[in-house]
């Protein structure tokens, strides 16, 4: 009996590793105003890659012939090389969602995994894809740099802006919460404690929006950087933060903007 059940075991986890993934299952790109874009990304070299460019395409046939074939069963090995590729699923300039990957390691990384990817997957739509224009800006205010894309995103010749955080935030700065005593290690709680802080500044400053992320720490400490508009900055007094040093001051966002287009700008 327990041979069976092993074997009933075995055989369920090799089904559920080598299931399909069709990572573009749900697109309907006969809606049209889709856009795959796939830009460079740092790796080694690849001649496919040199081959190829960065592409796009807004091709209803084409994009429905990545959909049918970018299909994916076997796992990828998880961090084996940098990526030759960043891919982008557009629609009216946003981003909907992106992949990563690496000719040269056969892999592709997705929200749903990480997968073997055979580069003829990319190599059969040589010569059928076009050649986007990219473009970065830079702007002098924040009040420019958020005009300037929201104006963007109504032209037709525009495939993909990106969605920097000054889109929503103003900028960032850290501070160190200090463990309550008892705790052994503050960097196996920190989920936990994030949480726990996050309740705190929200009951504290209840009409500031911002995003609590962990920056390291130590048995006793964590270090936590809070992304956020400078009006919160300027009273928030919960936690110790020297704002003298680099990482305790207030920094505003670079305010840099990448975009890809159809035609040159």
């Amino acid at each position: 009996m327990k041979t069976i059940i092993l074997n009933i075991t075995l055989l369920f986890l090799t089904v559920s590793t080598y299931s399909q993934t069709q990572i573009l299952k749900k697109y309907d790109f006969n809606e049209g105003g889709y856009y795959l874009l796939g830009v460079f990304s740092a790796s080694d070299e690849s001649t496919l890659q040199d081959s190829i460019g960065e592409f796009y395409s807004d091709d209803i046939a084409i994009l429905n012939k990545f959909k049918k074939d970018w299909i994916f069963k076997r796992p990828g090995k998880r961090y084996a090389c940098g990526y030759h590729y960043d891919i982008y699923i557009c629609k009216q300039g946003e981003i909907l969602e992106s992949f990563a990957i690496n000719l040269n390691c056969n892999e592709i990384v997705t929200d749903k995994g990480y997968f073997y990817f055979d580069p003829d997957l990319l190599r059969q739509f040589y010569g059928k894809l076009k050649e986007p224009y990219g473009k970065m800006l830079s702007f002098n205010t924040i009040t420019e740099a958020r005009e300037y894309r929201t104006k963007i995103l109504k032209d037709t010749t525009l495939i993909m802006a990106q969605k920097p955080r000054w889109s929503e935030y103003e900028g960032s700065f850290r501070f160190t919460y200090k463990c309550k005593e008892g705790t052994k290690n503050c960097l196996n709680e920190d989920e936990k404690i994030l949480k726990l802080i996050e309740t705190e500044i929200k009951e504290k400053y209840p009409n500031e929006k911002f995003i609590l992320t962990d920056a390291g720490g130590s048995l006793t400490t964590l270090e936590l950087e809070i992304i956020c508009n400078k009006s919160l900055s300027d009273k928030f007094d919960l936690y110790y933060r020297d704002k003298e040093k680099y990482f305790g001051k207030w920094s505003p966002f670079n305010l840099t903007l990448e975009t890809y287009w159809k035609t040159r700008k």
